[in-house]
């Protein structure tokens, strides 16, 4: 889908990439810049920088980079479409109908065709719990005091255990087996010779995508057997790393506010008992891209996890990936190891809601599970505690946030506030050096790694960057490079055409935006590619030095080519040629 380059400027230019990017990590400016922790990998030091002068962002640690649409259709998990329209109604702009290749319609087409296949199999498992084989089915969901009314907007189904019900009836529903495969709900027979039903008597879960369509299914096994829980596997549809259960109806309750627990069943009792903004992770435990989906409809999430160890843990994992991403978190507990199911049900909805308005700030919740570590009667313990609390507290961004839980840690532990204070600035100057430090390390390791992270042999990646960052800086040096290369000098097609590109944007605009040229490119990996070109800001005032680095890195460039070329030569005239050519190169002189 094609928009007019004008078009995409002009959303790019209205949507600051500071603005956009603070809305999903928490900035702070150092220069001309601001740096946070990667919202791409999970880190401690601050590593990610958004250049609010160029409006890009690249990230030391991962390699992360690009403009605010390759963000967006990171963070979102959209395509350059659906990030424009984002974009643009952001910043309201009315978009004009884009141009659809047919790559893009067939894509659409069998998209919707499984949207198709999924509905169709979700109808089929209500009606088959309905009927006399869903009889054990139904008993579960009494047994477990579930409402009816809830099981039917849940869409709760049956899966017969049959070996191939389903995939005969969506056969006779006049979907092709091409499809059926690719929905995942139907498995090949490892002999090549038919087919079986993935889910076979069990409880069926549609899982539905945030617009309400069903784009995967859990299922419990009702017999023994095991997996308990099984769900769909990964398909242009479904990611449990990205889908979340409920959040179609959590999203409906219009609260900035969510519930989050573990579990199918727990997520429907709570909803049951009348707390409609729950939803729940999909068996996997929560995620970067969990966070990048709760972040469009909440700004503050009550983990509400099992007290046993595994969900204590869980919680304590997810914690840090929450306020990573900007979310207010506050964690409560089930008491006696119970379930929120097993809760809900023995004391009701209302103790259920005392548990929720005395849910504590995550940072209560840390240092508790730290204090149980400890004997704090034991001076040693004490000791031990107060340190690994200051780390603890040494995270937090908020100075009054810092001082109210330091004075708790000092009144349990008997320690001096001004000594735990110390500890934790001597913490904090420690991060901040450590980030420096290995923010120079990564610029310097920059040059010498492609995009991909292979390390390169004799700066080639590093030449064609360099040329690339001159011409764009320089007018004069673009139209003299452009007198000199050839389109096969460069070994990276992004490359080439960021060269093309560049030439483009001094003809129309007079400068070239950094920006601007990322925005020419609509694949993420080669948004981060031609991001990198300014990744690393090259010394342009001293002309000589300019020069002679422009010269090196051109010999290198046409070299490799020469090289490559005498290597895969067949003949004794090509050899020759290529010989005289080097011969040449070697006389070459770029005046700038």
């Amino acid at each position: 889908m094609r928009y007019p380059r004008e078009v995409i400027d002009e959303v790019r230019l209205q949507n600051d990439i500071v603005e956009v990017i603070s809305q999903y990590v928490p900035l702070k400016q150092k220069g001309n810049s601001y740096f946070g922790l990667c919202p791409f990998h999970n880190e401690k030091t601050a590593s990610f920088s958004v250049n609010s002068e160029k409006q890009f962002y690249y990230c030391f640690g991962c390699g992360a980079a690009g403009n605010v649409f390759s963000f967006l259709m990171e963070m979102e998990n959209m395509d350059f479409p659906e990030a424009m329209k984002k974009l643009a109604e952001r910043a309201h702009i009315t978009l004009p109908e884009p141009e659809r290749s047919a790559q893009v319609i067939a894509a659409e087409q069998t998209k919707q065709r499984l949207f198709d296949i999924h509905k169709a199999a979700g109808r089929y498992f209500y009606e088959c719990l309905q009927e006399e084989q869903g009889k054990s089915a139904r008993a579960y969901l009494t047994k477990r005091q579930m409402d009816p009314r809830i099981a039917r907007k849940f869409g709760i189904g049956y899966s017969p255990d049959s070996y191939d019900a389903l995939f005969k009836h969506l056969k006779e529903k006049g979907f092709t087996v091409s499809d059926i495969l690719k929905s995942g709900l139907v498995l090949e027979n490892k002999d090549g010779k038919g087919y079986h039903d993935r889910f076979r008597g069990r409880l069926m879960f549609p899982i539905f995508d945030v617009q309400g369509r069903v784009v995967g299914f859990g299922g419990r096994i009702l017999a023994k057997g095991e997996p308990k829980y099984l769900n769909s596997p990964e398909t242009i549809l479904f990611s449990k790393s990205r889908n979340l259960y409920g959040l179609n109806f959590a999203k409906a309750a219009k609260k900035r506010e969510l519930i989050l627990v573990e579990g199918y069943m727990d997520m429907l009792s709570i909803y049951q008992a009348g707390f409609h903004n729950v939803v729940a992770s999909l068996g996997t435990a929560f995620n970067q891209e969990h966070a990048r989906t709760l972040k469009r409809f909440a700004d503050d999430v009550i983990l509400l996890y099992d007290s046993d160890e595994a969900g204590t843990n869980a919680a304590l994992r997810a914690i840090p990936v929450l306020v990573k991403n900007g979310f207010r978190v506050k964690v409560t507990q089930v008491p006696d190891g119970k379930d929120p199911d097993e809760f809900i049900k023995a004391k009701g909805a209302a103790e259920f809601s005392k548990l929720l308005i005395n849910a504590v700030h995550y940072i209560s919740f840390e240092i508790a599970c730290i204090q149980r570590k400890y004997n704090l009667k034991n001076p040693e313990h004490r000791v031990r505690f107060a340190t690994e609390a200051a780390e603890t507290l040494a995270k937090l961004d908020s100075e009054i946030e810092r001082n109210v839980y330091l004075g708790e840690v000092s009144r349990v532990t008997g320690v001096e506030e001004e000594a735990i204070r110390k500890e934790i600035q001597k913490l904090m100057r420690k991060e901040d050096e450590a980030f420096q430090k290995e923010a120079e390390k990564r610029q310097q390791n920059l040059k010498n790694y492609t995009a991909e992270g292979r390390k390169v042999e004799k700066g080639l990646i590093e030449a064609q960057r360099n040329l690339l960052y001159y011409a764009a800086q320089h007018q004069g040096v673009h139209e003299i490079l452009k007198g000199i290369l050839e389109e096969d000098d460069f070994t990276e097609d992004v490359f080439r055409r960021a060269f093309h590109f560049i030439g483009e944007l001094w003809s129309s605009s007079g400068h070239v935006f950094p920006a601007d040229l990322v925005s020419r490119f609509e694949e993420t990996k080669e948004q981060k590619m031609a991001t990198e070109i300014f990744a690393v800001q090259l010394p342009t005032e001293n002309r000589m030095d300019m020069e002679k680095a422009i010269n090196e890195q051109v010999r290198l460039l046409k070299r490799t080519k020469i090289d490559h070329l005498t290597a895969t030569a067949t003949t004794v005239e090509e050899i020759q040629k290529l010989v005289e050519a080097k011969r040449k190169l070697d006389s070459l002189y770029i005046t700038i």
